[in-house]
């Protein structure tokens, strides 16, 4: 049975795991020995930062070049998507 102490600590604590690529573990592995701080640190840190500020809008500027594209022809916004996840991948897995 857990007594009021160990059910607070329940509420205001969490842990998890998180699967990260090679390629950026090794730069947070980086960044954590310049700055002289540990992961949770690091984390808590960069979510803090990420989720307090403001979002930038994404805007796609059309970059055609001066045609029409065939019906049928266009590219989606979810290949576009596509491309910048494995862009990213690519990144951070070598």
């Amino acid at each position: 049975m857990l007594n009021i102490d160990s059910r607070w600590h329940m509420l205001l604590h969490m842990r998890t795991t998180i699967d990260m690529p090679d390629g950026l573990f090794e730069l947070v592995r980086k960044v954590m020995a310049e700055r002289g701080i540990t992961l949770r640190e690091l984390v808590i840190d960069s979510l803090e930062r990420a989720l307090c500020a403001e979002p930038q809008p994404f805007i796609l500027r059309d970059a055609a070049a001066g045609y029409q594209a065939e019906p049928g022809k266009a590219v989606s916004s979810d290949a576009i998507n596509a491309a910048i996840d494995a862009q990213r991948e690519q990144r951070w897995h070598g």
